[in-house]
């Protein structure tokens, strides 16, 4: 099969080498992650790319696209996705059982050293099929659903294609249309300061390399 040679001006956010490859440089990270969780996110080091996490030869080993860790000790996985594999929620318990058991040295007996864990997955298609741009997860009391476990783990699934935007921040909004569409121009009533950031950080990258894929 003959090698095809792919510009990065062709790829969007939601490929795994563009993506990857925008979030070596922590402020785009930080941006990210502060437009999904409407926070202030400071990391702490650089954002780590295609993270292989092994316990054992033994057994399933997996490949996370992006880690992250903040001053407050919270883990971040990223994740892009543009095909439903129908096991997306499984994978994402899998993946946060890996990071967890890297968290703590052996023989550490106080488990309140182990930091929160946030996994964020990004895709152009409804996981959950209610409609939204942004379901978060936490595990609750099914007798009480207002008590939350506060056990550290959040999973986040995010829906380029939501229609709820009254519900999210427009820079949410924004960030998802422009991650799928990373290659049109900026919309006709604008975007935001962070977004427009963004934007400039990833036409640098575009311009200024190209890459087989």
């Amino acid at each position: 099969m003959a090698n095809t040679k792919k510009n990065l001006s062709d790829l969007t956010l939601l490929d795994r080498f563009l993506f990857a490859e925008a979030v070596e440089d922590p402020e785009i990270m930080q941006l990210i992650l502060e437009i999904i969780l409407e926070r202030e996110v400071r990391l702490d080091g650089l954002p780590q790319t295609e993270k292989e996490e092994r316990d054992s030869p033994r057994y399933r080993h997996v490949r996370l696209d992006v880690w992250a860790r903040d001053l407050d000790n919270r883990v971040y996985d990223t994740e892009v996705q543009k095909r439903n594999t129908g096991s997306l929620p499984r994978r994402s318990r899998y993946y946060q059982s890996h990071i967890d058991v890297k968290l703590l040295e052996p023989g550490t007996v106080d488990f309140s050293l182990l930091g929160d864990v946030i996994l964020i997955l990004i895709a152009p298609f409804d996981l959950i099929g209610d409609g939204c741009y942004r379901y978060t997860f936490q595990m609750c009391c099914m007798e009480n659903k207002k008590r939350i476990l506060e056990d550290g783990a959040v999973r986040i699934f995010l829906n380029t294609h939501g229609k709820n935007p009254k519900e999210v921040s427009p820079e949410l909004v924004q960030l998802l249309h422009f991650m799928e569409h990373t290659n049109e121009a900026p919309p006709a009533d604008g975007e935001c300061e962070k977004v427009q950031r963004l934007r400039k950080k990833i036409e640098a990258i575009k311009s200024n390399e190209e890459v087989g894929v």
